[in-house]
């Protein structure tokens, strides 16, 4: 069964700005003004200097698929008794689009299954590793691994961190999570067009800023709000390192000649 996933949104962001073959002439700083141009050359986003909050850049990553381990052996072994092993992923949606607001049913399976009159610990772990693999709905697999451990792996890295409850006496182990990062499906959630998203990835920043807005609180003048703005810079063409470079120049203070930050930008 194919699964859908919801990204977490990185908050209210006002604008994206995709540039597939980026270069060092689609930032410009000049008179105390940002500018990042889109792929057609035209300014999409225009920051004075002194509006900057604060910024984040992170490289593409594909991200790895959560992994936990289900350590059985501190369990209490009991004939004709009912265990039970809750499997819960942030990020699954439903056929109806319902994910971590609704309480998808895809989001949390919950398996129980009963150990015969000559329980073991081993015969614990095989009928959850089997419970698992008979459920169509599961967005993971389950193995069995030595040390009467059950191992749960996500199908993919989009699923966000596992969350798991097990029986009690049991022990998680849960293997380093890195989510996904400026992924096609992340760019085309804030609604950038199949026809520009590229497979291939996209090195990330995350620009937060204060903004002039016109409000119906305060007559006549404009409102000072936070807003943040994301730049997608395609991981693997030619100009992208040289773009970020010069970005992060201009976010972080770095950029010579200083006179550029100074000056009365007329936006």
């Amino acid at each position: 069964m194919a699964f859908n996933y919801q990204f977490p949104r990185i908050g209210s962001v006002d604008t994206v700005t995709v540039l597939n073959t980026p270069g060092a002439g689609d930032a410009v700083m000049s008179a105390g003004t940002i500018t990042i141009k889109d792929e057609a050359g035209a300014d999409s986003l225009v920051i004075r200097a002194c509006d900057l909050i604060a910024f984040d850049q992170t490289d593409f990553t594909a991200g790895t698929a959560h992994s936990v381990d289900v350590d059985l052996t501190g369990i209490t072994v009991v004939n004709n008794r009912v265990y039970s092993l809750t499997v819960t992923a942030p990020n699954v949606i439903n056929f109806f689009g319902g994910g971590r607001e609704t309480g998808a049913i895809y989001q949390t399976r919950t398996y129980n299954i009963s150990s015969d009159i000559t329980a073991t610990v081993a015969e614990i772990q095989a009928s959850f590793v089997a419970a698992i693999a008979a459920d169509p709905g599961a967005y993971f697999t389950a193995s069995a691994q030595a040390g009467d451990i059950v191992r749960i792996t996500a199908l993919s890295a989009d699923a966000g961190a596992l969350e798991i409850t097990a029986p009690a006496g049991a022990t998680l182990l849960s293997a380093p999570f890195a989510a996904p990062v400026g992924t096609e499906a992340e760019v085309l959630a804030y609604g950038i067009s199949a026809a520009v998203a590229d497979a291939a990835g996209y090195d990330r920043f995350i620009i937060k800023h204060r903004k002039f807005t016109r409000s119906n609180a305060i007559s006549g003048l404009q409102a000072v709000l936070p807003a943040i703005s994301l730049v997608y810079l395609k991981q693997d063409d030619a100009g992208t390192g040289t773009a970020v470079t010069v970005i992060t120049k201009f976010l972080n203070g770095s950029h010579t000649p200083v006179a550029d930050f100074l000056g009365c930008p007329a936006l």
